[in-house]
């Protein structure tokens, strides 16, 4: 099982990819901002991110560098629904997948369990079963 920490600053947008995500067994962690995302970071051993661009304190692009200077094998799986350029940051710098919103359920689930995949399979913590 892995440890997705889900990252979004809109309610209802967390508990959509909640519920989308809650059909592939894996603990999830909630956090409404970047800067809750990396306490929760500091504390867990995460194997996937699923970000927001857009937030309040800490944004997507800011938590990915962030991600990515402190661990090796989180992915990140990237959402926006205001700008693919902002999306191709997030990808340069590192992100696994990227996706727009609003999220097709489908895409977010294959890009999650190949996160997950990739996460485990380069030293990921949270594999136990």
């Amino acid at each position: 099982m892995a440890r997705i920490l889900i990252v979004d600053d809109d309610d209802m947008e967390r508990t959509l990819e909640r519920k989308i995500l809650e059909k592939l067994g894996h603990e999830l962690l909630m956090a409404e901002d970047g800067a809750k995302a990396l306490e929760i970071f500091h504390a867990e051993d995460i194997d996937v991110v699923v970000t927001d661009m857009v937030m309040p304190h800490i944004d997507g692009l800011s938590l990915i560098r962030e991600i990515r200077r402190m661990n090796g094998h989180t992915e990140v799986v990237a959402l926006s629904g205001v700008s693919r350029d902002e999306l191709g940051l997030a990808h340069d710098l590192g992100a696994f997948e990227t996706l727009c919103k609003p999220v097709d359920p489908e895409k977010l689930i294959e890009a999650v369990t190949n996160a997950v995949a990739r996460s485990q399979g380069r030293g990921g913590g949270a594999t136990a079963s």
